[in-house]
C-alpha cells in the first residue's frame, strides 16, 4: 500500500513538473536549468532501479523482479523469427524518423511538422513530450534492470555473464543493434523526397499523439502473442545487448532531450 501511494505521488509530481517546465522555451536559461534537473531526476530514478533489481531497496523495501522469460523465447530463436517479432517496433521507428525528416520541408510560413517545432509552439504537446522523454529514460533503466538472470536475455548488466545464445541469434542481435542505432544516428537514411507531408498543423499534432498510442497498442498485442512478438521492454533489451549499443542509445536520449528542451 505504501508503495502504491508513493508511486501515485511521484506520478502526480512528475506530471505537475512537466506542465510547469513546458512554459519555458528553448535557448533560455530557465529551459536549460529545468532540462538539467529533469535529467538528474531520471538518472536518480535509474540508480534507484539498479539498487533494487536483486534485493529489497534499503529505503522503501521494494524489489524489482527480473523478467520471467527471456526473448526470443527458448526454441524460437533465429533471424527470421526474431525479426518478425520486432517488425512492428522497427516499422514504428522508421515511420517516426521519416515523418520527422519530411516535416522539415513544411512551407516557410507554417510550423514545421517536426516534433521539436510543434512542441515549442503548443505547450500541452511540449509537456507531454517531456513526460514521454523522462518515462523513456526510466523505462530503459527498468528494462535493463529486469533482464533475466540466466538464459538468452541475460547479460553483463545483471552480473550473469554473456548471453547464452546460439550463433545465429547472437549475430542477429548484433545486426539489429547496428541497424536501429544507425537509424537513430542518421535519420536522413530513411528520408524520401521532400514536400510529401500534409500542410495541416492539426494533422501533425495528431500524428505525434498517435505515436505513443501505437507503441502501447504494439506492446499490448505483444503481451498477448505468447512470446511471438517482443514487448517494448523486450525490444529495448534486444537492441541494446552490445555494450556499445547501450552507450549510443543513452547518448541519443541525452542529445534528443537537450535539443527538444534546452537549446
Amino acid at each position: 500500500m505504501r508503495l502504491r501511494v508513493g508511486l501515485a505521488a511521484a506520478a502526480i509530481a512528475l506530471c505537475a513538473w512537466c506542465g510547469w517546465v513546458s512554459g519555458y522555451h528553448r535557448t533560455s536559461v530557465a529551459a536549460e536549468v529545468t532540462w538539467g534537473v529533469s535529467t538528474v531526476a531520471v538518472i536518480a530514478g535509474a540508480l534507484a532501479l539498479a539498487v533494487g533489481r536483486h534485493d529489497a531497496h534499503p529505503l522503501c523495501g521494494w524489489r524489482l523482479e527480473p523478467a520471467t522469460h527471456p526473448w526470443p523465447r527458448p526454441g524460437r530463436g533465429g533471424s527470421s523469427r526474431a525479426l518478425a517479432g520486432v517488425a512492428a517496433w522497427l516499422a514504428l521507428v522508421v515511420v517516426v524518423l521519416t515523418w520527422d525528416v519530411l516535416g522539415i520541408d513544411t512551407g516557410p510560413h507554417q510550423y514545421h511538422l517536426t516534433i521539436s517545432a510543434l512542441a515549442q509552439a503548443y505547450r500541452p504537446l511540449n509537456a507531454g513530450l517531456l513526460l514521454v522523454w523522462m518515462l523513456l529514460g526510466v523505462g530503459y533503466s527498468a528494462a535493463r534492470a529486469r533482464a533475466p538472470r540466466s538464459g538468452p536475455g541475460a547479460d553483463a548488466f545483471t552480473g550473469s555473464g554473456t548471453p547464452e545464445a546460439g550463433p545465429d541469434e547472437a549475430e542477429n542481435r548484433t545486426t539489429l543493434s547496428v541497424g536501429v542505432v544507425g537509424l537513430a544516428a542518421h535519420p536522413g537514411r530513411v528520408a524520401m523526397p521532400g514536400l510529401l507531408l500534409p500542410s495541416s498543423v492539426p494533422v501533425g499534432i495528431a500524428f505525434w499523439v498517435a505515436v505513443p498510442v501505437a507503441a502501447v497498442v504494439i506492446d499490448v498485442a505483444a503481451r498477448r502473442s505468447a512470446g511471438r512478438m517482443a514487448t517494448g521492454e523486450e525490444f529495448v533489451r534486444f537492441i541494446s545487448t552490445a555494450p556499445w549499443a547501450k552507450v549510443l542509445l543513452v547518448a541519443a536520449w541525452l542529445l534528443a532531450g537537450y535539443h527538444l528542451f534546452a537549446r
